[in-house]
């Protein structure tokens, strides 16, 4: 199934709306109930569900409107996360004929993987920016406890985004093409 550039534009500003929504929620919110430590990178589940579901050229500049906005929320700049989105990306592509989102689990699993190939990128950038291999295991264990919760709530956000970017079900792994 092809999309056509009106409803691409409309399904990204839509997906950035939710994205900005979540952003502000955790931002806010999840600080003032004390989870300071932690963080809630929505932007990952949402970088990861278009890699795996949508087929296009255009996904990488979708990836780099999404940092450039959740860079607005975090100290993460938008360059690291979209290296690390394009990385993520790339494996996701590599990996398309084995990625089968059809249950809850498997989507738990596959995004906890991409997850964890995320920041573990993002983590081994911070070492080399701050020149000290020393902080690794601290810095990616900060990532991990967020990371469960949104393996855990991955499909339903992967459900609201299938309908904001229209995915067919029995498409498979790639859903539709740009």
């Amino acid at each position: 199934m092809r999309m056509r550039f009106s409803q691409l534009l409309i399904s990204f500003a839509i997906t950035v709306a939710l994205l900005i929504g979540l952003e502000i929620v955790t931002s806010t919110m999840l600080p003032a109930f004390g989870w300071k430590e932690y963080r809630l990178t929505f932007n990952v589940l949402i970088v990861l569900f278009l890699a795996i579901r949508l087929e296009s050229p255009a996904v990488p500049w979708m990836i780099l409107g999404l940092q450039v906005v959740h860079s607005v929320f975090s100290i993460e700049g938008w360059a690291l996360g979209t290296l690390a989105g394009l990385i993520v990306m790339s494996s996701a592509n590599y990996l398309k004929e084995l990625l089968h989102l059809t249950t809850a689990i498997m989507t738990m699993l596959t995004v906890q993987l991409f997850q964890f190939i995320w920041f573990l990128t993002v983590t081994v950038i911070i070492c080399l920016k701050i020149s000290d291999f020393d902080k690794f295991p601290l810095i990616l264990w900060s990532f991990i406890p967020g990371s469960v919760f949104l393996s855990l709530i991955a499909p339903v956000l992967f459900w609201i985004l299938e309908q904001i970017w229209r995915v067919p079900k029995d498409v498979g792994p790639r859903g539709v093409e740009i």
